[in-house]
């Protein structure tokens, strides 16, 4: 929890109202001469309210988030359009499968399309980007050599069109085997 500090207050700086009465302490209410009928009266009162009817008792969290009030108090207006068409969703499957049921389908067919559009948002980058000399930012696609296998002439030995034998062999990118990299010159000398 966040340091609150000292001039905070739970009740943004309003009295708060003790419901309890006076006499919640009970050696206040066995003090003699202090606890009268009134105070009985006022005291049995307050026990009632504290205690929850059968439709308090029924009355699920669930429920709660349904009420535009309570949603227009906790969420910004872009945050309930966005949640709008997975809350009705969740209200058209309650009936067949209960209020919490319903909340999880909603939850997780929310992210379950939440992952498949990472999926196909990274499986169309890896299928056409070409992750070659020519880009200079982005992912770099890296494809190591071949295995050998037997059916290759060169089997046991390393198959010499994948040996590297410069500097220039590693992480090329493309660029050796490339008509517009050889065409290319540097500005600068490169030996004095």
């Amino acid at each position: 929890m966040a340091h609150e500090g000292p001039d905070s207050s739970n009740s943004y700086g309003r009295n708060i109202r003790n419901n309890a009465g006076l006499f919640h302490d009970l050696r206040q209410r066995t003090a003699s001469g202090l606890f009268n009928d009134a105070d009985r009266a006022y005291r049995a009162k307050f026990l009632k309210a504290q205690q929850y009817s059968a439709r308090d008792q029924a009355y699920h969290f669930f429920y709660l988030w349904d009420n535009p009030e309570f949603r227009k108090a906790r969420l910004n207006p872009l945050r309930r359009i966005w949640q709008a068409p997975g809350e009705a969703f969740e209200r058209a499957l309650r009936p067949a499968l209960g209020l919490k049921n319903a909340f999880a389908t909603k939850f997780l067919l929310s992210k379950a399309m939440w992952g498949l559009g990472l999926v196909w948002a990274g499986s169309y980058y890896f299928l056409y980007n070409r992750g070659d000399w020519t880009r200079a930012g982005g992912f770099k696609a890296i494809s190591s050599k071949p295995m050998t296998a037997p059916t290759n002439p060169n089997f046991p030995k390393p198959d010499p069109a994948y040996q590297r034998h410069e500097p220039a062999d590693y992480f090329s990118q493309g660029f050796k085997s490339s008509k517009v990299g050889a065409e290319l010159k540097p500005s600068v000398p490169t030996t004095w």
